[in-house]
């Protein structure tokens, strides 16, 4: 009976302390690697949620860049006064303290509240004029500002239909989009915050502009026109009025010059016939460094002598701009074709049909290390003027030869990623980058962020060749 007892006490014993040991070391391997496996996914899912972002944040600038520079000149600027490589030293509110817009130090926008915003240095800026962010509109010639000189009341007969006697009238005050467009777009224009007005005439600047070029494309016909500046919100839905526009404010007459950098001299030119007019915009887009973790894409809109600054896309780092000269690189003109392109053969690594990697082998700069920056008169053609050519200067009917911008952008990831090895980890140059300390520390060793990079070819819409 005894031995019975003890034998059953035998089998009802438990694990031993080794054997609990045991499964205790077996269970946390497993636990652990169910963690490390976790930790991994999460990981990767937040990297490549990161990089998707800064995919988005390239496409989203490039569309938002390239729907406001395609329309640069709308309302009849010069191309010289449309698109600016460098900023205007008699207009407020832009530092590039090298004069030129080419991989800026040191570059500064001041915003509505009068702060000097950075810009990240070693990257392109861009400044883009004409009517863009509200409509342009047409006038009848029965409609206008007088001379438009001085200050002058614009009106607008509102017109969407040609009536029996050929005349424009809509009298329909609730349909009126673009009247409705262009006052909500000055909402915000005051004493302090002034936008800008330009007009055009109903004429052809210089004779003989629209003449077929020798090539067998046609020049494009300038306009005389005025630009003034208001200090109110538009009123042309309940009036049909611009308001007093004053086209003799010295902020106003910089805009009329054939070069930025002239002063503008004696009284503006009278504009008795009025073909074209609407709100005009001065608009620059630059890399905000005000946390250089952080940069991002930006757009400043003139407001006066300072600029609504405004963030488009988050962790833009770089920014590189070039400029497609018709006929023209590195100060050595070619045969103008109406088409941009490279002028070497390709060879090695230098295989795109239209752009090359070597400097000068194409009629972009400055896309490639040691190209220089295209002076503003390289951007219309100088051949003779007429003889009806009255302009004080010597350049011909104003003819464009600047087609097109090229935009280099180059977001990262939000966060850096030390495990992240490819050759991009540290840093992406593009176009004529400089080896600027703040885009490529030395020695490049951290942080590590994945990036990508988008490029893309705009063509000016107004200085196309219409032939």
């Amino acid at each position: 009976m005894t031995r019975r007892l003890t034998l059953a006490s035998g089998r009802q014993r438990g694990f031993t302390l080794v054997e609990m040991l045991v499964v205790v070391l077996l269970l946390s391997i497993a636990v652990l690697g169910l963690l490390a496996a976790f930790d991994a996914s999460t990981r990767i899912n937040k990297n490549e949620q990161e990089i998707a972002d800064a995919q988005g944040s390239v496409r989203y600038g490039i569309y938002q860049m390239t729907r406001v520079i395609r329309m640069a000149g709308a309302g009849g600027l010069y191309v010289t006064q449309a698109v600016l490589t460098a900023p205007d030293p008699d207009l407020p509110g832009v530092v590039a303290p090298d004069g030129t817009y080419d991989n800026v130090v040191g570059g500064t926008i001041t915003n509505l509240d009068g702060t000097a915003v950075p810009v990240r240095p070693g990257t392109d800026m861009i400044e883009v004029r004409g009517v863009i962010l509200s409509p342009l509109l047409g006038f009848d010639l029965t409609s206008g500002c007088g001379t438009c000189t001085g200050v002058s009341a614009l009106t607008a007969q509102p017109s969407t239909f040609s009536d029996a006697s050929g005349r424009h009238v809509n009298n329909d005050a609730t349909n009126r989009p673009q009247f409705s467009a262009i006052d909500s777009h000055t909402g915000g224009a005051s004493a302090t915050n002034p936008m800008f007005v330009v007009v055009a005439a109903n004429d052809d600047l210089h004779a003989g502009c629209s003449d077929p070029f020798p090539g067998g494309f046609r020049r494009n016909p300038q306009p005389t026109y005025n630009v003034g500046r208001i200090t109110a919100p538009t009123a042309l839905v309940a009036s049909n009025t611009f308001g007093n526009v004053d086209f003799g404010n010295v902020l106003a007459r910089e805009f009329s010059t054939e070069l930025p950098s002239e002063d503008p001299s004696g009284s503006e030119p009278p504009i008795t016939n009025v073909k074209r007019a609407g709100v005009l915009d001065d608009i620059v887009y630059f890399i905000d460094n005000t946390d250089p973790r952080h940069p991002a894409l930006a757009q400043g809109v003139r407001r006066g002598a300072r600029f609504d600054v405004a963030t488009i896309a988050d962790d833009v780092e770089n920014m590189q701009i070039a400029y497609g000269v018709d006929g023209l690189y590195g100060g050595d003109a070619v045969v103008p074709n109406d088409a941009l392109g490279r002028l070497v053969p390709v060879s090695g690594d230098d295989t795109d049909p239209n752009v090359s990697t070597e400097a000068d082998g194409d009629e972009w700069a400055p896309n490639v290390a040691g190209e220089a920056m295209f002076a503003p008169g390289d951007f219309q053609s100088q051949q003779p003027p007429p003889a009806t050519f009255t302009h004080a200067g010597v350049d011909d009917c104003h003819n464009p030869t600047l087609l097109g911008v090229m935009i280099s952008l180059v977001a990262k990831s939000r966060n850096p990623d030390p495990t992240y090895r490819a050759p991009l980890a540290l840093g992406l140059r593009t176009m004529n980058s400089p080896a600027e300390p703040s885009l490529y520390p030395t020695p490049q060793t951290s942080p590590r962020y994945r990036r990508r990079i988008q490029v893309v070819k705009i063509n000016l819409r107004n200085y196309s060749f219409p032939g």
